[in-house]
């Protein structure tokens, strides 16, 4: 009997790992430009994913005991400890099980990561690497739309869900990085299957009009280049440089014009409401509303990832968020190596470059700011579980 309950409950959790959390692992990669509402992505996100993981971590407690080893699961767990007890002093109108919820739904992503992992690594990565291929196909459907309605003033969005050009181009930017990863780790007879997708990927991504992300592509290509260290390195570097020169001469508008975009008064004014409780922050949620003079409306969030977390969680939030991130970048350039902790170090790259201008509310649903925060940090803890594991297999 004892035999027959543990078949089914690891028949169980073999079906939940390597068939369900896939499937919603890809719909997480691009359900948003393909779904018609917020809501929908959403669901299937709890749906394919929450309720899913959970069930696994239910069928297999050993894995909740690795994912508390993981440093940067530790440090998730440190920094949604501290947001929630900002609440005690946070003028939020939310509802605090509300705002509970929130590093659950982030925490499933880890745990979802690592279940796939576990059971088949190459089938995270063939999944990721399908969402890549499939979201060439939402680009090249993308640009031929905007083409047929392009004006002088005109900004890419994209299908489905996307709303806003900006944060259309953090989906963009994070699947032309992975395009840029394969290129300087795959074997030479093969790269020339990858020359169309950055391509599309980088025009698709300049279409949008945003200008963080040409930084922040810039700089995880730096980070490529740095950790694989070959002659695609300097190939790669003086491509960004000339892409990036040639943009400034051809059309310098889409850089120039829009000159701050408000960014540096947002910041002055975020940062003098942070200097009355410059340790604690405002508290998790807190009412934020900046009024510049010359705008009808207000700005609820400071345009700065960093900048967010130091309003919300204060000084001390903003050093375990930083502890976070460079456990996650340490990891992968210690195992720079390995292709795909150099591909999610790209991706962590990548979106600390993007979240220099842009966001700033911290522990979200589900949404694009995701692909620059906790899509690659849920990656790169996976990796690291499962390469840890392997090692003590190896040594036992």
């Amino acid at each position: 009997m004892h035999t027959s309950n543990r078949t089914r409950r690891e028949a169980a959790l073999t079906f939940i790992s390597s068939r369900l959390l896939p499937l919603g692992y890809f719909v997480l990669l691009i359900g948003l430009s393909l779904l018609p509402d917020r809501n929908s992505y959403h669901k299937f996100f709890y749906l394919l994913i929450a309720i899913p993981t959970l069930t696994a971590l239910a069928l297999s407690p050993a894995t909740l005991t690795k994912l508390s080893k993981e440093p940067v699961i530790i440090a998730f767990m440190a920094f949604s400890a501290w947001a929630l007890v900002s609440l005690s002093w946070s003028d939020t109108d939310s509802s605090t099980a509300s705002l509970l919820k929130r590093p659950i739904y982030i925490f499933m992503l880890f745990a979802c990561c690592t279940l796939i992992a576990q059971q088949s690594l190459k089938r995270l990565e063939l999944t990721s690497l399908l969402a890549a291929i499939s979201m060439l196909a939402v680009s090249v459907y993308s640009l031929i739309v905007f083409a047929n309605s392009w004006t002088p003033e005109s900004r890419l969005i994209g299908p489905g869900a996307l709303d806003n050009p900006l944060l259309s181009s953090h989906l963009f930017g994070f699947f032309l990085t992975i395009w840029l990863g394969l290129a300087i780790t795959l074997p030479n007879q093969k790269l020339w299957l990858i020359a169309a997708p950055i391509v599309i990927a980088t025009a698709t991504l300049l279409a949008t009009g945003s200008r963080t992300p040409i930084v922040a592509i810039f700089l995880a290509s730096s980070w490529l280049a740095l950790c694989a260290w070959n002659k695609r390195s300097a190939l790669l570097i003086s491509g960004g440089i000339l892409g990036l020169l040639s943009l400034l001469i051809i059309y310098p508008e889409s850089l120039l014009n829009r000159g701050s975009s408000y960014r540096l008064e947002l910041w002055q004014a975020a940062l003098e409401k942070v200097s009355h409780t410059p340790w604690l922050g405002l508290g998790f949620d807190a009412h934020l509303a900046i009024k510049l003079d010359d705008i009808p409306y207000s700005f609820s969030e400071p345009h700065s990832f960093a900048i967010g977390v130091l309003y919300y969680t204060g000084i001390i939030g903003l050093s375990i968020w930083l502890a976070m991130h460079v456990a996650a970048l340490f990891h992968c350039w210690k195992q720079r190596d390995n292709a795909l902790f150099m591909i999610a170090g790209g991706l962590l790259i990548y979106g600390m470059g993007a979240g220099l201008t842009e966001g700033g509310g911290i522990l979200m649903r589900p949404k694009e700011h995701w692909f620059l925060t906790w899509i690659p940090l849920a990656l790169i803890a996976a990796l690291n579980i499962s390469n840890r594991c392997a090692t003590e297999t190896k040594t036992q």
